[in-house]
């Protein structure tokens, strides 16, 4: 029974003597080096930055591709063989410009038929018309019956049909010849030609004579996020919606955002938008994909700080303020736009100090120290520069040792 006592006792010593401690703070998962820094332990060194308030320009970036704003194929509307082709691939034309020629003459001799039908009609209604006069006065003397009369009203009323009839048969013919010349739609640049003189056309043919597309303007489309339409079309209703396009050779080609799509797509939750760029100088080329630069207006009095101090969290994104007893507090922020790496943000005021570097490792209410004091501290160190007292002891102890030696000289 003693021996058990014994046993006892020993066990319940050894169990008081297991008390917290560093093994227990590491068993319990705490970060000392963070806990040191939260209780006045030593200070991370971190370089700041201030908040400031300032205007900045309202910048959305997406991807789009270009396409032309007109574009069509040339195709011949009557069956006939190619005369002349009036362009090379590749040229710059102007609307109406002659493009292709067709064998016309077919067409010339039934206009000059038609034309000539339409004046004998107009010739036979000018008798028919002065026999009407002269029996209109005879009727009108008795020497003629009315019945006479009508007759030749009759007869003048179908020479003025026969007339109509010549004039639209002229129109029609004359359409008909201009077919044999192909002229160009709108301004534009001429593609591959697929026909050269001695091509015999069909209106059934498939394949085109030539694809004409407008170069300048030019349309860029792309799409932007449902929460930047609010912005889009208030600076389009202010006709401050501007569009900018780098290409090669630092060149830049502008223009204007010019529609907006009339619904957004529920898959992506994006709208479409149509900008007109001037492209005189043939920066941009149909099916070309192009990074995309809208200026939506400008933000007044928008609180900004580097963007490198925002940092992530489960809560959202936050920065570290820097309080005037040198630790830190996390303060939530939400993130408008990166501008020139500096972000613009909401949920903090203007003028406080922020962490910019050296936040992943903090915690709130650690201590920090600035880049700044700490770079101060090992220059006047490289310098040899001591404290005020640190020199009094120094110039204290080489007095002593100057005052030990002189009577050693002196003997």
């Amino acid at each position: 029974m003693i021996d058990r006592h014994v046993a006892l006792a020993l066990l319940c010593l050894s169990l008081a003597a297991c008390g917290p401690g560093k093994d227990g703070e590491k068993a319990s998962g705490v970060n000392s080096t963070a806990s040191k820094a939260g209780n006045g332990g030593r200070p991370q060194t971190v370089s700041t930055a201030q908040t400031r308030s300032e205007s900045v320009p309202v910048i959305l970036q997406a991807q789009g591709y270009v396409t032309a704003q007109d574009e069509v194929d040339i195709k011949p509307q009557k069956n006939g063989m190619v005369n002349m082709v009036h362009v090379q691939e590749g040229d710059e034309v102007r609307k109406g410009q002659l493009l292709f020629s067709l064998d016309s003459r077919d067409d010339e001799a039934n206009v000059k038929k038609a034309e000539a039908a339409l004046l004998s009609s107009k010739t036979q209604l000018a008798a028919d018309q002065r026999t009407l006069e002269r029996n209109k006065e005879l009727s009108a003397k008795g020497f003629i019956s009315s019945t006479a009369l009508d007759q030749l009203q009759s007869k003048v009323d179908t020479g003025q049909a026969a007339v109509v009839q010549a004039e639209a048969a002229l129109t029609s013919a004359r359409v008909l010849l201009s077919y044999d010349r192909i002229t160009a739609p709108f301004n534009g640049r001429i593609g591959t030609i697929n026909v050269r003189p001695g091509s015999m056309l069909t209106t059934s043919t498939s394949t085109a004579m030539v694809k004409l597309t407008r170069i300048n303007p030019i349309t860029v489309n792309f799409t932007l996020p449902e929460a930047n339409l609010a912005v889009l079309r208030a600076a389009m209703a202010s006709n401050s919606a501007k569009v900018q396009i780098n290409v090669p050779d630092k060149k830049i080609a502008q223009g204007n955002v010019v529609f907006i799509e009339n619904n957004i797509d529920r898959t992506s939750g994006t709208i479409a938008v149509k900008a007109e760029i001037d492209n005189r100088e043939h920066l941009l080329w149909p099916g070309q994909y192009t990074s995309v630069r809208i200026l939506a207006g400008e933000i007044k009095d928008a609180v900004t700080l580097p963007a490198q101090a925002v940092q992530n969290s489960p809560n959202g994104r936050f920065v570290y303020v820097v309080k005037e007893d040198q630790t830190v507090k996390p303060q939530l922020v939400e993130l408008v736009q990166v501008y020139q790496e500096r972000a613009i943000v909401t949920g903090i005021d203007s003028n406080v100090k922020v962490v910019l570097e050296g936040g992943q490792n903090l915690r709130p209410g650690g201590k920090v120290v600035e880049a700044s004091a700490t770079a101060d501290a090992r220059r006047g160190k490289r310098d040899g520069s001591k404290p005020a007292s640190a020199a009094a002891d120094s110039s204290s102890a080489r007095k002593t040792a100057s005052e030990q030696a002189s009577p050693k000289s002196s003997q």
